[in-house]
């Protein structure tokens, strides 16, 4: 059904009902845009909404009725899996199709564990991004040809788990936030937790992780991609948590 260079006589297209509806949501205008370029050579595709924020796409999902959700793997940074099961709780038959732009993912396999219907890594082409949604929204899952191998890998033996699939959820996300740079009393208040139980969950992180201070911890978070580099806190800065976490 796509327009690859066949010419589709326009008056066919205009009969043509649009049978899959796309919600785009990514804080980047041009990449926003790429995607409803590549989307509008589709027939049988429609994007009928787009979102740059996390609460936008909750916004969102109900008024378009959207079929298929393309999703920034970076979108709610550490709580991407958070907004991936609100999606599915709220709205059950939208399909969740996570890309990621950034390069290679540590968490993919926690977005596919979330509920996320697919993932596409940054290797993939307009071919396989089309693919990929006909797929999901049939309800088949859908990996990009990369990330499939790795969990072959993985799964054989042959490939070495990171340390951090360890952490619990909590964990994670307090992992996440502290190599964002997020300050101690910060990621309470955002986990809705008190200080001593992130105290706590860092305790953990460290000792699961082989790691000794707040600064190894940023470390750590920051060469495994745990947090896009925009957002990462800088190397060279003391941890904002060394004070107040009064470790």
């Amino acid at each position: 059904m796509c327009n690859l260079g066949v010419h589709v006589p326009s008056n066919a297209l205009h009969h043509m009902p649009f049978r899959v509806k796309l919600l785009i949501a990514d804080d980047r205008w041009v990449v926003r845009e790429g995607l409803k370029r590549m989307i509008a050579q589709c027939a049988d595709m429609k994007v009928v909404g787009e979102a740059a924020t996390t609460d936008e796409v909750l916004e969102q999902l109900q008024p378009t009725e959207a079929d298929v959700l393309l999703l920034d793997a970076w979108l709610g940074g550490p709580k991407t899996r958070g907004l991936i099961r609100e999606v599915g709780r709220r709205h059950p038959r939208c399909r969740v199709l996570v890309l990621n732009v950034h390069g290679r993912d540590p968490n993919a396999l926690r977005l596919l564990g979330t509920g996320a219907a697919g993932y596409l890594g940054k290797d993939h082409s307009r071919d396989q991004l089309i693919d990929a949604i006909r797929q999901v929204v049939r309800g088949a899952s859908y990996v990009s040809p990369s990330l499939a191998s790795r969990l072959i890998s993985d799964w054989r033996g042959g490939g070495k788990r990171p340390q951090h699939t360890t952490l619990s959820d909590r964990e994670y996300q307090v992992l996440c936030r502290f190599g964002s740079g997020i300050s101690f009393k910060q990621i309470a208040a955002e986990l809705g937790v008190s200080p001593k139980t992130v105290s706590t969950y860092r305790s953990r992180i460290l000792d699961k992780l082989n790691l000794k201070t707040n600064a190894e911890m940023i470390r750590y978070a920051i060469e495994r991609r745990l947090v896009p580099r925009s957002t990462a806190a800088p190397r060279s800065r003391k941890s904002p948590t060394d004070r107040s976490a009064g470790l």
